[in-house]
């Protein structure tokens, strides 16, 4: 049976994250690890150490205090992260998902995740952290790291959800975007469910971008199709208009390349989409 690995925390993202896992577990048939990732021992200690300016018995019994308030703050922590745990797991179950597994963790969230990566189909985050401010103009730092540093399909939750009824695939043409049509046109998790298909283009020239292969696979596979050209030099801006004109609920892309001015680790339009689409987004690398 696949698996999902959905990464959960206290943002306002959580409750989202366990609703998409759970609409996809369904689609799929698949379990569903719940991880959460607690920060290590040494994020707990006091970032300035003032003790060299008091005396030796001052400076133990202070050092003796911050000891005690770091070992409360991990224990709180811990119990906190159980807490989300089975937040996550009741919705999860009560939308279906016959089996949850609870994965409680300790060190940096990017390396937990690449250790369960080969054994996970789908891997799902919330676009910001619980410490952002959702309605921040940049994404969380731990996303970009898990989006550059993972290989499988991420599913990044928004803090908008809806019924799954319309998805969009932004076509660039290159690899990673042929990797979601072929990922689209093979697995379940779309096919013969009934959903609109979108097939958004967006050339810099007329004829720049060859969209006919991937619009053969689609029909083959059963998607009726609409299909759209345009051409921009921004098409962040025109997939972002594309998503809110026509009401789609989920957008699917492969990762946009590197600028020269901007080093984002995702790329300054997948970045922008991200930020600027209230949609979920699926990501291939």
């Amino acid at each position: 049976m696949s698996k999902l690995l959905v990464c959960i925390d206290g943002s306002a993202y959580a409750d989202n994250l366990c609703r998409n896992a759970a609409w996809v577990a369904k689609q799929i048939h698949a379990e569903v690890d719940l991880l959460h990732v607690l920060r290590r021992p040494s994020d707990y200690e006091a970032p300035t150490d003032h003790t060299g300016l008091m005396g030796f018995e001052e400076r133990s019994s202070l050092l003796e205090e911050l000891t005690k308030v770091d070992e409360e703050r991990g224990r709180l922590d811990t119990d906190k992260g159980k807490i989300i745990l089975k937040h996550g797991a009741r919705i999860l179950q009560q939308a279906g998902v016959e089996t949850v597994n609870l994965l409680h963790r300790r060190g940096s969230l990017v390396e937990t995740i690449q250790e369960y990566e080969d054994s996970v189909e789908m891997i799902f985050m919330g676009k910001r952290g619980e410490h952002a401010n959702i309605d921040s103009a940049f994404l969380g730092s731990n996303l970009e790291k898990v989006a550059r540093a993972l290989h499988k399909p991420l599913f990044i939750v928004s803090s908008v959800i809806r019924p799954i009824k319309r998805f969009l695939i932004a076509y660039d043409g290159k690899d990673s975007v042929r990797k979601a049509i072929d990922y689209l046109t093979t697995q379940p998790l779309l096919k013969d469910k009934g959903l609109d298909c979108h097939l958004l283009v967006v050339e810099r020239n007329e004829g720049d971008i060859d969209s006919s292969e991937a619009g053969q696979k689609l029909e083959q596979a059963g998607f009726q199709t609409t299909l759209r050209v345009e051409q921009s030099s921004h098409a962040d801006q025109v997939i972002a208009a594309y998503v809110k004109e026509n009401e789609i609920d989920l957008l699917i892309t492969g990762a946009y390349s590197h600028t020269r001015i901007r080093s984002l680790l995702l790329g300054s339009t997948t970045a922008s989409l991200i930020t600027t689409c209230k949609v979920p987004l699926l990501l291939f690398r």
